[in-house]
């Protein structure tokens, strides 16, 4: 993935998934700082990560899995079982046992930074020994919107677009509600929606259903909870946000750093939901902190 990191790939037998993952670790690196790295639904760790892995340098071991219905993760038995949220979380927590990992900073993109916000309450609650050190979240699900009444009315949108992209004979159109769903201020060049929608359409069934997992999640997840033990935890909170964004994220995640002296919010102009596609370097730079 890149010159300066040993790369290994591995998988985790768990009882109805084979978990891909990839570490990265700095040559003649002692010891140093970890990051956890969760992509977003649709699109696979080396996909989101690659083009940031450069632009990191505070971190000397970087763990990057592919999670469920995504990149080269699959089911044993063939085929795109749906999942839930908690069996995604306990996919990264088996991982972090059996790597005996007791500590590490944590970034989460999109249903990934949905995962790194339950993770870290799951680890408070049940494995207080595992310390999670920073914590930064791109556009995390659960978090796009303050009145969480609309934001369940809005999901309905993109319960739609992922019955879309099972049903029609094609998932193309699915996947532009989607977008148009998340995104709806991108610049909508034809090259680069067309290599948007591809990358997405690989496994357009593992898609539909992360986006259904978020879903579920949204309407039974206690967001307040969620948020009051993540800051809890001790760490560290900076989401980043899109400049071209839809204005009501980005006016929450001010809210959120109004309210809470452990959350900072930073808006990265000329960028929307593909920020960490858009703008690596920028975010690196974010990320390597001393």
């Amino acid at each position: 993935m890149h010159p300066e990191f040993e790369h290994g790939q591995h998988l985790l037998s768990r009882p109805d998934q084979n978990i891909f993952w990839q570490r990265l670790k700095r040559h003649d690196a002692q010891g140093g700082r970890r990051l956890l790295m969760l992509h977003g639904a649709g699109v696979a760790g080396t996909l989101t990560w690659a083009p940031l892995v450069g632009h990191l340098t505070a971190h000397d071991e970087l763990i990057i899995p592919d999670l469920r219905g995504m990149g080269q993760t699959l089911a044993p038995q063939g085929g795109e079982p749906p999942f839930t949220l908690e069996q995604v979380v306990e996919d990264v927590m088996a991982l972090i046992e059996t790597q005996r990992i007791t500590h590490f900073d944590l970034i989460g993109y999109s249903f990934g930074g949905l995962v790194a916000m339950r993770l870290v309450q799951r680890l408070r609650a049940e494995r207080p020994e595992v310390k999670v050190g920073d914590i930064s979240l791109l556009e995390p699900a659960l978090l796009e919107r303050e009145c969480h009444a609309t934001m369940l009315k809005v999901r309905d949108g993109y319960a739609e677009a992922a019955r879309a992209m099972r049903e029609a004979s094609s998932p193309e159109a699915g996947i532009t509600a989607f977008l148009d769903l998340i995104s709806p201020h991108r610049t909508r060049n034809p090259r680069a929606e067309r290599m948007m929608v591809a990358r997405l359409a690989h496994r357009h069934l593992g898609f539909a259903n992360a986006l259904d997992c978020v879903t579920h999640a949204v309407r039974e997840i206690d967001r307040e909870a969620l948020l009051a033990d993540v800051l809890a935890s001790g760490s560290e909170v900076r989401s980043l946000v899109g400049g071209k964004s839809p204005q009501t994220l980005r006016d929450y995640h001010s809210l959120l750093a109004e309210r809470h002296a452990g959350w900072q919010s930073l808006e990265i102009p000329g960028t929307d939901h593909s920020l960490p596609f858009q703008k690596p370097r920028r975010i690196g730079a974010e990320l390597s902190f001393v």
